[in-house]
């Protein structure tokens, strides 16, 4: 279970896009100062047993090429909680990790930690299996105010969205 929770954590954050030059979550990152961060929070529920992934993603370096975003995550499954993890991810300007398949697209508003932000929103296929939906925002670091991931490594249905965040 640790192993799947690690990649929709990760996967959320790695939103490079078929089709398309670069990485766009270079480009959310390269927009902000380095301080910057967001808080998501990530539920499901497995074999009756409900799962809560808390992550905080800090900017700490941002150059022309490459930013480093620190990730500390902490899982709780079926209300044991896990020790804090950390780790420190490049995202580079033009690698992308994880390229998703868009098979849908559009904007919308919705509202996210009690504000209301215009989202685009973005729905298709990573790594063949995993069915993704994301919407983002320009408002917050790293680009994810929502997302549902399904399918591939999961056993259910991953919600995700921001609850917190600071711009600098």
């Amino acid at each position: 279970m640790h192993i799947s929770l690690s990649f929709v954590a990760a996967a959320l954050l790695s939103l490079s896009l078929q089709g398309k030059d670069g990485n766009p979550e270079f480009a959310y990152w390269a927009e902000v100062k380095v301080g910057s961060w967001v808080k998501l929070k990530m539920e499901m529920e497995t074999q009756g047993v409900k799962v809560l992934v808390q992550s905080t993603h800090t900017l700490l370096e941002a150059g022309k090429d490459k930013c480093i975003v620190e990730q500390k995550t902490k899982v709780t499954a079926g209300g044991v909680e896990q020790p804090e993890q950390t780790e420190k991810e490049e995202v580079l300007r033009d690698k992308d990790k994880d390229p998703i398949k868009i098979e849908k697209e559009g904007d919308e508003e919705i509202e996210v930690a009690g504000k209301k932000l215009k989202c685009h929103w973005i729905e298709g296929t990573q790594k063949e299996s995993t069915k993704v939906k994301f919407w983002l925002s320009k408002e917050i670091p790293g680009g994810v105010a929502k997302a549902e991931v399904s399918g591939g490594e999961l056993p259910g249905v991953m919600k995700s969205f921001a609850v917190g965040w600071e711009k600098k």
